[in-house]
């Protein structure tokens, strides 16, 4: 598959990851389609879900003033919460979490319904992979984790940062005007990334493969 990549365990670190060695390809990617499909049904709700040991999405609420009228608009953010050892060579975005968002680790019984997988292998699965990724961090491997038809967790000239699908945002934000989802996606595009680097892709979502959503990140251009 076009621009994805399988990432190959050191011996000397198999035990870390006696899960991912154990499931398929297929399955793997299957596991973090539900993981996906579940944190969007979250924001959906207004909802926020906790990933230990990567970040938290969630949605916020905010207020701008137009011509004639105050808009309320809705918005999903990322806040990274990754090791600090991890990122002292990266830049990410400072994300702020109103105090009042529900947020909630995943729901591994809803997860199992889901896949038919049980929940400790689930939550093996999940808790592996993050690993790995933070793994690749550390060793310079600047590979983007994407979350189906949420977005691509990427980093570029050493900015990490989400960047939100386009149909993601503008889902999300379906019920707003015109004008409101036009700022919506403009504060996403603002904050999702900085330095000049666009926060939403329109383009087709991309294909994955093992161990999750890993794909190779594209040269700075």
């Amino acid at each position: 598959m076009e621009g994805c990549c399988t990432v190959a365990i050191s011996l000397e670190l198999r035990c870390l990851f006696p899960r991912l060695l154990e499931l398929s390809p297929t399955e793997v990617v299957a596991i973090w389609d539900a993981v996906s499909a579940y944190i969007l049904g979250q924001l959906q709700l207004d909802k926020g879900v906790l990933l230990p040991g990567l970040g938290t999405f969630a949605m916020v609420h905010e207020q701008f003033h137009g011509e004639d009228e105050v808009y309320v608009v809705r918005r999903p953010v990322f806040r990274l919460e990754m090791d600090n050892s991890l990122l002292q060579e990266l830049v990410f975005p400072t994300v702020v979490i109103p105090g009042d968002v529900q947020i909630s680790p995943l729901n591994y019984k809803w997860l199992s319904r889901a896949t038919s997988f049980p929940p400790h292998v689930l939550e093996d699965c999940v808790q592996e992979t993050i690993l790995l990724y933070s793994f690749q961090l550390r060793n310079r491997q600047r590979l983007a984790f994407s979350f189906k038809d949420i977005g691509v967790l990427s980093c570029k000239d050493d900015v990490l940062c989400m960047r939100f699908y386009y149909d993601c945002v503008t889902g999300l934000e379906s019920k707003a005007s015109r004008i409101a989802l036009l700022h919506t996606v403009s504060r996403s595009r603002f904050e999702g990334c900085f330095s000049g680097l666009g926060s939403l892709v329109k383009a087709e979502q991309p294909s994955r493969r093992w161990p999750n959503a890993f794909r190779r990140a594209r040269p700075p251009t």
